[in-house]
């Protein structure tokens, strides 16, 4: 199975706040906009296994601009800025339990 490239990638909640998927930009669809399934696995900081099995592999740093005009607070962004770290999964079951309230 082919890497999945994303570029001006950001996280985006799925329906429920149970899970995470990334969105951005496809270089083999011509930067068309896309999103993931559910992330399920880290590969490496920029290197990320879904729920279907597809392996994206993120490009340059996350675009917090959008995240935060998309109401996501400052403190869980910056956790991600150079991609998904070791304690990932921490930070989104915070998060989503927060949204959960």
């Amino acid at each position: 199975q082919e890497n999945v490239y994303l570029s001006s990638w950001r996280i985006q909640v799925l329906d429920g706040n149970t899970a995470i998927c990334v969105e951005g930009k496809r270089k083999d669809m011509r930067y068309l906009p896309w999103h993931s399934s559910a992330i399920t696995e880290r590969l490496a900081c920029n290197r990320l296994k879904t729920s279907s099995g597809t392996v994206y592999v993120l490009e340059g740093r996350i675009d917090s601009a959008s995240m935060r005009k998309e109401g996501f607070p400052y403190r869980f962004i910056r956790h991600f800025t150079y991609g998904f770290s070791k304690r990932w999964k921490e930070y989104v079951q915070e998060f989503l339990e927060e949204k959960r309230r």
